[in-house]
């Protein structure tokens, strides 16, 4: 009776949070648009906007999500001979939605397992194939950080602060342990299967996993298979420079909102300068743990673009950015929210599913 009571009562820890989340983001919204400086001063001040500009700063960002499309269908069709460009879309679209609404996009690639299972992709196969994604994705986005910082340092040095210096720091880091975590996953079976059982055994010991030496046994299957889709992807050189190539183009036409968005209001600027500072923001706000770095995104853009924009053009220009490749991102791939884990049963999916998935968000 006192158990029943005790669920009754139970804390919804995950509604309260999204409710959090989703209060935070209107919040953001209306101070971006009505407070001193926001965009109905904006367009109040007689300021001339550029729309063919706006257009283009929506065309680079669709760009970004068609070249990430173009990677996905690279990679599996390699070990999956039947996938086609629209299940590459759906995969795509899907991954896109769930990153947006889930804290440090956690949820993006487990669903695409699921999406890509029920069109016929084995979980392995995909599995190998987005862990390969995300690490060209984790290693390119270093090199243009490091590129930026490098090219771009008394910039950077005359306009960040402590605190920001320290974020910095923290991201390259972050970027380096899940480039290096990434790589043991995926080259090195042996260390791997050891580091998995032992963290399984950890949490048997914490009463957290039960029948451990059943799950042990599950993860060393879908390595196994995990590994041999590996050496097939890695056999094709030229799909790795190709994938490289893509994905540096894909990162460069994200990185091109903000400065389409300064031109859009008349601002002269570097392109380059431009590209650099996204790349910083990127980065940064990737470390805060909420859905689309909400609060972190918002100040990293006014820190690392303030120079560009003025007291009465930064607000809009945060607010338009978040619109294009975020707000606008979780609209227009909206219509994929069905894809949901309870329908993983009734779907039937490929039972490595469960495993892949657990795998992919512990990384």
């Amino acid at each position: 009776m006192e158990q029943e009571q005790k669920k009754k009562f139970k804390i919804p820890w995950g509604l309260l949070f999204n409710i959090t989340i989703i209060a935070l983001t209107i919040f953001l919204i209306l101070y971006f648009v009505f407070s001193e400086g926001g965009f109905v001063d904006l367009l109040n001040s007689g300021l001339q906007i550029h729309f063919v500009w706006l257009i283009a700063a929506v065309f680079v960002h669709l760009l970004n999500i068609a070249l990430d499309t173009a990677v996905i269908y690279l990679f599996i069709k390699q070990s999956h001979k039947e996938m086609t460009v629209g299940k590459a879309i759906i995969a795509s679209l899907t991954g896109q939605f769930f990153c947006a609404v889930t804290p440090s996009a956690s949820g993006g690639q487990p669903m695409q397992v699921i999406s890509l299972s029920r069109m016929g992709v084995k979980p392995s196969v995909s599995t190998s194939a987005l862990i390969q994604k995300f690490l060209v994705w984790q290693f390119t986005m270093s090199v243009y950080c490091i590129v930026a910082v490098t090219a771009r340092f008394s910039f950077f040095s005359e306009h960040l602060d402590a605190p920001m210096w320290v974020l910095s720091i923290l991201g390259f880091a972050a970027q380096i342990i899940m480039i290096v975590i990434l790589l043991l996953a995926s080259f090195c079976k042996p260390l791997t299967i050891k580091v998995v059982n032992g963290f399984i055994s950890l949490l048997a010991k914490l009463h957290i996993v039960k029948e451990p030496e059943e799950k042990k046994k599950n993860m060393a299957d879908t390595l196994e298979s995990f590994h041999q889709s590996n050496k097939e992807l890695n056999k094709n050189k030229v799909l790795l420079v190709k994938v490289y190539v893509i994905t540096a183009v894909q990162m460069t036409a994200y990185f091109l909102v903000p400065f389409c968005i300064a031109r859009s209001f008349g601002i002269e600027c570097n392109m380059f300068d431009m590209l650099c500072a996204q790349s910083y923001v990127s980065m940064v706000s990737s470390l805060v743990p909420l859905p689309g770095g909400s609060g972190a995104a918002e100040y990293c853009f006014k820190v690392f673009f303030g120079a560009y924009f003025t007291d009465i053009t930064i607000k809009s220009a945060i607010l338009l950015w978040r619109t294009i490749t975020y707000y606008g991102t979780i609209a227009m791939t909206a219509p994929f929210a069905w894809l949901r884990k309870k329908q993983v049963i009734e779907d039937k999916l490929d039972p490595e599913c469960d495993d892949v998935i657990a795998e992919l968000t512990d990384l």
